[in-house]
Parts: structure tokens; C-alpha cells; sequence
């Protein structure tokens, strides 16, 4: 009678490859907005818009080129939560973005981009 092998079964590979690639699908495209989301709250949708938007917007990618990742920084975020300045940075092929944004919440209880300032760097 032959003997079992007890090596790993196939269908194990698979598996551990599928939870490998949804890891890493969650990292990328949503672990960020969940941080932002649980640090900032309510502005977190405001602050991901602006992020993507300048992410493609022409006016930026051509000074820095492909934009090749990005960070972000909550600066000064108020013991009222109505105000917040929001920064983040974009590094591009050619030259780096940093992105400064002023926010306030308004009395209808709804974030707005008060003032926002961008500066190149190589």
C-alpha cells in the first residue's frame, strides 16, 4: 500500500495567495481611507477627494510628472474638531507637490476647503 505524502495541498497555495493579493487590494485602495476616516471623522471624505483629485490634475502633473506616491499629515486638528490643516505630499517623477489644505465646519455642520496653498519642490 502506498504511503501519503503530508506535503502542503494545492488548494493550500491557492488559498494563502487569494488572502496575500486581498491584503494587499485592502492596503492600497482602502486601508488609507479607513485611517483617515478613524483619525479625522467626518472630513476624512472631503480629504480623499482632494487627495485623488490632485493625484491627475493636469495643472500639478505637469511640473512633477507621474505621480509616484503620496503621504499626508494632519497638522492642527482644534479640542472643538472645527477646524483642521491638512497636509500632504505627492512625489512625482520630475518634482515633489506638497499640498496644504485650511478646513472648516460651517454651522450647517458640513467641512468646507477654506484656503488651500501648493509648492513645488525638485
Amino acid at each position: 500500500m502506498p504511503s501519503k505524502s503530508r506535503s502542503f495541498p494545492t488548494w493550500g497555495y491557492v488559498l494563502l495567495g487569494v488572502l496575500a493579493f486581498a491584503g494587499f487590494y485592502f492596503v492600497k485602495n482602502l486601508g488609507q481611507r479607513t485611517i483617515l476616516k478613524a483619525v479625522l471623522g467626518e472630513p476624512a471624505d472631503l480629504i480623499a477627494q482632494a487627495m485623488s483629485s490632485a493625484r491627475f490634475s493636469s495643472r500639478i502633473t505637469s511640473r512633477t510628472g507621474r505621480i509616484s506616491s503620496k503621504n499626508f499629515k494632519v497638522e492642527n486638528l482644534s479640542a472643538k474638531k472645527d477646524s483642521l490643516v491638512f497636509r500632504f505630499l505627492l512625489d512625482g517623477e520630475r518634482a515633489n507637490a506638497t499640498i496644504k489644505l485650511w478646513m472648516t465646519r460651517r454651522a450647517s455642520g458640513n467641512w468646507e476647503i477654506v484656503k488651500s496653498d501648493t509648492l513645488f519642490s525638485k
